[in-house]
């Protein structure tokens, strides 16, 4: 008992710092699951300690094992705004609500036998304002319809120099000591022979409209630019009707986004343009 007692402590401590890093995805991981998952992982209503105390049983325990392999998804509203013009017009009618504006670099890498993007895995650091500091990205089993992005994420930070360095020598990716180079190689059996597949920037400007933290997009690949407007969203069509409201009552010309932005990177095209009825 004491040895499961140990694991049940371990397992729920891991539960709860899953959530006080993922907050929402963590919440909408959750769905779906053994209702007595919820004391475990709302932190607004239950502490750690309360957590332990509320785990009885070996159904539970195995329940918990379970939850610890699971992966936080993250759903967002994606629409895709025409041009250029209609970027500017809705960066003026939300720029009341702006709070900040975020410079990315997005760099991408895979094994020299594609084993992530052939398990459709994407593994990413992005680089923030300038290399103001940078973070690890692994996206996974990615689902995208009607405007409603769903995919595994995880998320780590990295130190900037090594992040740095592993661009100019993918192989020290493997070097790093995080969560996510563990699964990487553990779950799609990658070595340390990493490639860097290159990537593009973005301009990222964040609003909080209508308690929606929307993230309006200007991304420059090398064979040109497109416009996004985003929004991480646990009521996705909900959320998608009240972002399409503003869009239409404002004549800005927008269709739903049937690819990621890597998907784009990958293809070497900006996608077609079909204006949404």
């Amino acid at each position: 008992m004491e040895g499961q007692s140990a694991e049940v402590i371990a397992t729920a401590s891991f539960c709860c710092s899953m959530v006080r890093h993922f907050k929402l995805k963590a919440v909408s991981l959750l769905r779906g699951h053994d209702k007595r998952a919820v004391g475990l992982v709302h932190i607004k209503t239950t502490t750690y300690k309360s957590s332990v105390q509320m785990i009885k049983g070996k159904p539970f325990i195995n329940f918990l094992r379970k939850l610890r392999t699971l992966v936080p998804m993250e759903v967002e509203v994606k629409l895709r705004l025409k041009d250029s013009t209609a970027h500017q017009k809705l960066s003026n009618i939300l720029s009341p609500y702006h709070k900040q504006t975020l410079f990315q670099e997005n760099i991408f890498f895979d094994d020299k036998d594609s084993k992530l993007s052939s398990n459709a895995a994407v593994l990413r650091l992005r680089f923030y304002n300038l290399n103001s500091h940078c973070i690890l990205s692994l996206k996974a089993k990615p689902t995208i319809s009607d405007g409603i992005s769903r995919v595994q994420e995880l998320e780590e930070p990295v130190p900037l120099a090594t992040a740095t360095e592993s661009v100019a020598k993918p192989q020290l990716l493997g070097q790093i000591d995080s969560k996510i180079m563990k699964m990487v190689k553990q779950e799609y059996g990658v070595g340390d022979e990493f490639v860097c597949l290159g990537g593009f920037k973005n301009v990222r400007a964040v609003y909080e409209w209508k308690g929606l933290k929307l993230e309006l997009d200007e991304t420059t690949y090398g064979f040109g630019t497109s416009y996004e407007i985003e929004c991480e969203s646990l009521e996705p069509e909900r959320d998608r009707k009240l972002i399409e409201g503003l869009l239409e009552e404002n004549g800005i010309e927008y269709d739903f986004s049937d690819f990621s932005k890597f998907a784009v990177f990958r293809s070497g095209k900006l996608p077609g343009w079909v204006k949404n009825l």
